[in-house]
């Protein structure tokens, strides 16, 4: 059964080598469902996240998630404690290798609604760019 879903996004990045902090906020509208013991939530992208035209789905386990875009970005990340993942991120003005290696997942789900906090380090063609925390709370809409 789909839930409607409110998703409050807080994304924080640092980059180590100029010392600079960019903070996003997000607050959207998005779909929820579970499927066996496995939650999952999507929603549109928009031009204030620079993927518009973009929908991202995140597969919520116990202590991993993974995140995937697609449409005019297109990937597959994900995010599971003391594991690196690599894959490819395919944008319009072109494609790059992604690393993720996350330090900390924090997963609180029930039903429709709940929070995730992540902790980890982008790569980018196999060097370190910056270190990131994601949050996310999500609830009935």
């Amino acid at each position: 059964m789909n839930k409607e879903v409110i998703i409050s996004i807080e994304g924080q990045e640092m980059v180590p080598e100029l010392g600079e902090e960019n903070v996003t906020e997000l607050v959207t509208e998005g779909k929820y469902y579970k499927k066996g013991d496995k939650h999952y939530i999507s929603y549109k992208e928009t031009e204030v996240t620079g993927f518009e035209e973009t929908t991202t789905m995140l597969k919520i386990e116990k202590d991993r998630v993974a995140l995937t875009r697609y449409g005019q970005v297109n990937t597959h990340m994900v995010f599971a404690p003391g594991e690196k993942h690599v894959g490819y991120y395919d944008t319009p003005y072109g494609s790059f290798t992604v690393g993720i290696v996350s330090n900390d997942v924090k997963v609180d789900f029930k039903n429709h609604s709940g929070k995730i906090d992540i902790h980890y380090m982008l790569e980018i063609d196999n060097s370190t760019k910056a270190e990131h925390t994601l949050s996310l709370n999500v609830r009935e809409a």
